[in-house]
């Protein structure tokens, strides 16, 4: 494992980046053993990095001959979720390793290029747009994660209701530029109902019902033409297949994105 910090690079407190190794190898450690005993065992082709600058938790991409990086945050480290970050973003490697369509980079690709280029202009379209397509890859790689956390028992249950919870927005944005703010709360609804949706999947209580409240909250402030559509992303979301096709996963990815574009989009 090779654990890289901008402390390091700028010649840092030496101490506090090998003790930040030191907690990172024990934590991918015990991430691939745990991810082993549950049936889904990766073998050795995972490098993990460490980003302090990172304003999320962590991501994984592939490095070339079956290979991949995962980098984590700096305030992942110490967080009390690192090892269960690693699982989910092993689990990413596992969907990844073996060629789960979820994670077929050029059906999702011809899935966005059927709409034209010009559909995404603006970043924070094609940003919008890319964490929409990660909720799907998300929920897929969750499917096994959540299968290994229940196993080991790192992660409470109430630990995993908190942590969904949390996601679950209840303010929209307004920030004057109409179209901006359609896009940005499209998104935020899509996001809420992937969050609820999970809850819903892995059988995960909303304790205090406190997701359920937000995003009540939040639908209330938004275009009925929008707020009309949550269930059909809540429903897609919970009841995405684990035996996809080629076919139709470019018809769900399709579906997704057209029924986003119909919202977000409508004058």
């Amino acid at each position: 494992m090779v654990t890289k910090t901008r402390e390091l690079e700028t010649g840092g407190n030496q101490a506090a980046v090998d003790e930040m190794a030191k907690k990172v190898k024990v934590a991918k450690d015990n991430a691939l053993e745990i991810m082993k005993k549950a049936g889904y065992d990766i073998g050795d082709v995972v490098q993990v990095m460490v980003d302090p600058q990172l304003p999320f938790m962590g991501y994984t991409m592939p490095r070339g001959n079956d290979k991949y990086r995962i980098v984590v945050s700096g305030g992942s480290v110490d967080s009390g979720l690192l090892e269960g970050l690693l699982v989910h973003e092993m689990s990413h490697v596992y969907r990844m390793k073996t060629r789960h369509l979820s994670h077929n980079g050029q059906v999702i690709e011809e899935a966005v290029n059927s709409f034209g280029k010009n559909v995404a202009k603006y970043d924070y379209q094609q940003k919008i747009m890319h964490d929409m397509l990660n909720d799907i890859q998300d929920l897929y790689a969750d499917d096994l994660s959540f299968k290994v956390l229940r196993q080991s028992k790192i992660l409470p249950i109430e630990d995993m209701s908190s942590f969904l919870q949390d996601w679950v927005k209840e303010e929209p944005s307004s920030s004057g530029d109409d179209r901006k703010d359609r896009w940005i709360n499209a998104g935020i609804m899509i996001h809420n109902a992937r969050a609820i949706a999970q809850m819903e999947r892995h059988k995960v209580p909303d304790t205090g019902n406190k997701a359920a409240k937000a995003n009540k909250e939040f639908l209330a402030k938004l275009p009925r033409t929008m707020s009309g559509q949550f269930e059909y992303f809540r429903n897609l979301l919970r009841n995405l297949d684990e035996n996809l096709t080629e076919d139709n996963y470019r018809a769900l990815l399709h579906n997704y994105l057209s029924k986003f574009l119909e919202i977000a989009e409508k004058n």
